[in-house]
């Protein structure tokens, strides 16, 4: 096609004939065999493409898709076979939810029944007297027989290794030689502490309470639920291994430096190296820090059985951590419930859409294809404005005034 021609002609014509505010009103229908691309490419060759035009256009297509449709039979029976089995979706899903709000309901009804029993059952184990657990009496029994010989233990093994660690001066025997036990387990280690002053005797009384102190905080931390209880207990064990593996060092270097000043041959200063391969080293760890993990552990099963020798004592925390549950429970199905009942609302503002569409109140209309066609409209429209060598903000004018009256227009 010579568009120089068509831009000469449409030139002269509008050198001929002035254009006035009636020009911008549709006055030319499309032609049967003619496209609404073709169409709209003619009907902006006849208003030259103004802005002002184009709008009254475009709305005037869209009364004629909409009027076509209407009188289009076939596609008003599709629309409303479509909208039939909408209508039957929803209905289906309002079944859906509708059995989902009743389990709910009798969910609710369950949950409320179990927590009336629950609190009963709570507040009858109030008034009982107290029942005796025998499970935990002789677990208590049994741990605290090996408790307390362990704490005398502690005192005599820590005061005696922190006096040798810090204040003894290591000598030869008799025999002339240093025995291990004289270090670990040392039976004037609390007068000699107390002949040194007093700073000295609460130092090394003190040392055993450190690790008591460990083997306590072990037990609480096990008790705890969480995360956090998983990366606090391997520390509290791996503080208290270093603990005590330095009091070991500071012993078997007090040992070794009393061999090496009595050796005749050359010894290499005490070190790690040295320590790790010292039985003497391990000895004294294991006394220590084994005798610390069996002290935390028989505690916990202490402080457990202690708190578990009346059985109601037991059955009214399961009664009580059963009821938080229930509640809980009921809260999780009481929001779900409201989520059934607002689904139910939506579909049935749906079900009432759709009905109203099928009764003829509202138009049915098929909107994709009506939108179809107004962008086919754009691109005849946009297509004379190329050939007519528009400017691009005249073609970007023309974009947006269509799809600012497209939003006004599609609202079906």
């Amino acid at each position: 096609m010579d568009f120089t021609n068509i831009k000469k002609i449409f030139s002269l014509k509008s050198d001929a004939i002035p254009m006035t505010s009636d020009d911008t009103t549709p006055s030319e229908s499309r032609k049967s065999q003619e496209t609404y691309k073709q169409y709209g490419f003619r009907m902006a060759g006849i208003s030259q493409g103004v802005l002002q035009a184009f709008t009254p256009h475009l709305q005037a297509v869209y009364s004629g898709l909409k009027k076509e449709q209407e009188d289009d039979e076939s596609l008003q029976n599709e629309l409303r076979l479509s909208l039939q089995n909408k209508k039957i979706t929803f209905e289906r899903d309002k079944e859906i939810e509708s059995n989902k709000l009743e389990q709910n309901t009798e969910r609710l009804n369950s949950l409320d029944k179990e927590l009336q029993e629950k609190q009963r059952e709570l507040f009858e184990l109030d008034g009982n007297t107290a029942r005796r657990n025998r499970s935990a009496w002789i677990t208590l029994i049994i741990s605290g027989v090996i408790l307390i010989p362990f704490t005398l233990y502690f005192f005599i093994f820590y005061s005696s290794v922190a006096y040798s660690a810090f204040f003894k001066q290591f000598s030869l025997g008799s025999e002339g030689d240093f025995q291990l036990s004289e270090a670990i387990f040392d039976s004037q280690a609390l007068s000699a502490a107390a002949s040194e002053g007093a700073t000295t005797l609460l130092f090394i009384l003190l040392m055993p309470i450190i690790f008591l102190a460990f083997g306590f905080v072990l037990n609480r931390w096990e008790g705890e639920t969480g995360w956090l209880k998983y990366i606090k207990i391997p520390l509290i064990i791996v503080v208290a291994f270093i603990f005590d593996t330095l009091l070991s060092y500071a012993i078997c270097e007090k040992i070794y430096n009393l061999d090496r000043l009595m050796s005749l041959a050359a010894l290499p200063p005490y070190s790690f190296s040295l320590a790790s391969n010292d039985p003497n080293f391990w000895v004294i760890i294991c006394l220590g820090f084994v005798a610390y993990l069996i002290w935390g552990f028989t505690f916990g099963y202490f402080v457990r059985s202690l708190s578990q020798l009346d059985l109601n004592t037991i059955r009214h925390e399961q009664l009580c951590k059963e009821i938080e549950s229930i509640k809980r429970r009921m809260d999780e199905t009481r929001e779900a419930q409201a989520g059934n009942t607002a689904n139910i609302a939506s579909i049935c503002a749906e079900i009432s859409k759709v009905e109203n569409q099928l009764n003829g109140t509202i138009a049915r209309y098929d909107i994709n294809k009506i939108k179809m066609e107004l962008n086919n409209f754009l691109a005849g429209w946009q297509g004379y404005m190329a050939a007519m060598q528009k400017t691009d903000d005249e073609k970007n004018d023309i974009t947006n005034e269509f799809n600012k009256t497209l939003n006004t227009l599609i609202t079906i």
